[in-house]
């Protein structure tokens, strides 16, 4: 199947969506995210080399993930770079053909709570799952933190509208109307 067609076929299955994770060992390993998510079988840690072949998230591609790319997450999963927000110049050379950039939100965690954009590993996951129509496994993954249900109420309406766009520009649009 090409890629385009994996793209638009938009077809959910139950299974969950497969969640790597670039470790950088920049934090504590008790207080990162997804190490934590590793922990309960919810992710795990994953070479460049293998991520470059999903969809990796980092705040430096150009394109915005979409709800179209629901079935191009389904079929490769998320990888997500496990970093300081402090040392984020190494997020620059971490990237791939599926590389993605979120839209504008909230973070919602503890240390950076309502900064806009600084997300921790967990809520980036969340924001892609829920925009790429995995909504069930966005809440699984935040149920993990008592900061997680803070996240999507923080986030709701934008979330909603962020689920709809149909285009790169409407993305833009949408962000503009809450940021």
């Amino acid at each position: 199947m090409m890629d385009e067609d994996l793209n638009n076929a938009g077809i959910h299955e139950r299974r969950p969506v497969k969640v790597g994770f670039i470790y950088l060992k920049d934090d504590d390993p008790r207080k990162a995210t997804m190490k934590k998510l590793e922990r309960f079988g919810m992710a795990s840690i994953t070479r460049l080399g293998s991520a470059r072949g999903m969809v990796i998230l980092t705040p430096y591609s150009e394109r915005v993930i979409l709800p179209s790319d629901s079935t191009l997450v389904k079929v490769r999963g998320i990888c997500l770079i496990e970093g300081s927000w402090k040392r984020q110049d190494r997020f620059k050379t971490i990237t791939g053909r599926y590389a993605r950039s979120l839209p504008k939100l909230l973070a919602a965690n503890p240390v950076n709570y309502g900064k806009l954009q600084i997300l921790s590993s967990v809520e980036a996951l969340a924001a892609a799952l829920y925009i790429t129509g995995y909504m069930d496994q966005a809440e699984s993954v935040l149920s993990k933190f008592n900061w997680g249900v803070t996240f999507l109420r923080l986030n709701r309406d934008p979330l909603e509208l962020y689920s709809k766009a149909m285009t790169a520009e409407d993305m833009r649009n949408m962000e503009n109307e809450f940021f």
